[in-house]
């Protein structure tokens, strides 16, 4: 049982920044094609906006391995 709630700890942070970082793509990529010439300034935020993303599937990983730990 504890390596379930691990693994479902994890996978739906992980899901959740997975969606997170396809709608900043998609929006990135929409807005590049109404202004090209900005393309620069929106892959750096895109870019910004991916790692904090990332950041919240770390958390949840780190969140998982301190739950499973106090569990066993």
């Amino acid at each position: 049982m504890e390596l379930l709630s691990f693994g479902l700890t994890y996978a739906i942070s992980a899901a959740g920044a997975a969606m997170a970082v396809g709608m900043i793509g998609h929006a990135a990529l929409t807005a590049a094609g109404r202004n090209p010439e900005k393309i620069n300034d929106y892959r750096t935020l895109m870019v910004l906006a991916i790692a904090f993303a990332d950041a919240l599937a770390i958390i949840g990983l780190v969140a998982a391995i301190v739950g499973n730990s106090m569990v066993g």
